[in-house]
């Protein structure tokens, strides 16, 4: 996979904004964005540099682009996910509407580290990021490679959104299609126990013009029988 491209921002309440870039970003892989060492000197883990030079105000907007395709962005802290963000395309214009605002603002601490999943065009992973009601983020992913259902799971351990978010409400989402435009046959879908769809989110692709923000989802009550669908035709 080639090195490509990844950048963005945070902004902070006050409106403090931490520019982010990492010039070699490995498609395929989990990397870290650290800050543009052009404009703030020196390339910091954007915790760190945030409480040095911010403090602990929330973190409200935020918007990360990659040179082809994305899948999902995430503040890491200690290990878990705080903060999923709003990704965009360099392709078509794929980064208007960034950076965009988080449904629950977070403050950063010092070694909480931006990931950045990017793809090339021709990758099939596909990528659904939520915001639960209690201020919980998360993100799950999935690579197609048949017909029929594609089930997402945690990008943190492998497990589904039932064992993932069990007791949670969905109450923001949003998702990246990867490579399967062509092959899509439905939304995401947000299934019971029972495989009866609970609720939907419609996927942003890397050619669309337009960035993957948050949604607002109806009925996102999650059981431990949950499930986090969507299906293709090949």
């Amino acid at each position: 996979m080639a090195n490509v491209n990844a950048y963005g921002s945070l902004i902070g309440s006050a409106g403090a904004t931490v520019p982010l870039l990492n010039t070699a970003q490995t498609e395929a892989s989990e990397e870290e964005i650290k800050t543009d060492a052009a404009l703030v000197g020196s390339a910091q883990t954007a915790g760190t540099f945030y409480v040095q030079q911010y403090g602990a105000t929330p973190i409200v907007q935020a918007g990360i682009v990659t040179e082809n395709d994305f899948s999902y962005c995430f503040v890491r802290s200690a290990g878990k996910i705080k903060l999923a963000l709003p990704m965009g395309s360099g392709i078509s214009g794929g980064s208007q509407g960034l950076p965009s605002r988080l449904p629950y603002p977070k403050a950063l601490a010092s070694g909480d580290q931006v990931i950045c999943m990017a793809n090339a065009t021709s990758d099939r992973e596909a990528a659904v990021s939520v915001a639960c009601t209690n201020g919980e983020y998360h993100c799950f992913s999935v690579t197609a490679s048949s017909s029929g259902e594609q089930e997402f799971v945690s990008v943190l351990d492998g497990q589904g959104i039932g064992v993932t978010l069990q007791g949670r409400r969905v109450a923001w989402w949003m998702a990246s299609s990867g490579n399967n435009d062509a092959e899509l046959t439905s939304p995401v879908y947000l299934l019971d126990g029972s495989g009866v769809p609970m609720a939907s989110v419609g996927f942003t692709g890397s050619g669309s013009g337009s960035a993957m923000v948050f949604q607002p989802c109806v009925n996102g009550s999650i059981a431990l029988n949950s499930r986090l669908v969507f299906r293709t035709d090949a």
